[in-house]
């Protein structure tokens, strides 16, 4: 069963379930507008600074939006259909 993005409580940050890699760069990106700003500009460029596992880069290197809420939305989605996503929480 695919779970999706899910917040911890409304209004908070939304996390991945087994891919904390994504999950510290959606966090970093709602909390550090610097950073917020590259990965919606120059997702290469943001993601290189971070220490990720080469699935998890492409992933969030390959999404181009301009607000963090799309950003994450098309992760989810390419998590989806990469079936990526398991059950556990983080």
């Amino acid at each position: 069963m695919r779970t999706p993005i899910r917040a911890t409580k409304p209004g908070s940050i939304r996390t991945v379930p087994n891919r904390p890699a994504i999950s510290n760069v959606l966090i970093k990106a709602s909390a550090n507008v610097a950073f917020r700003g590259r990965l919606l500009t120059n997702p290469q460029a943001a993601l290189a600074e971070m220490n990720l596992p080469p699935e998890d880069a492409a992933i969030l290197s390959g999404v181009h939006t301009p607000t963090l809420q799309e950003y994450a939305r098309q992760v989810q989605m390419r998590l989806m259909v990469n079936g990526g996503v398991g059950e556990s929480t983080i």
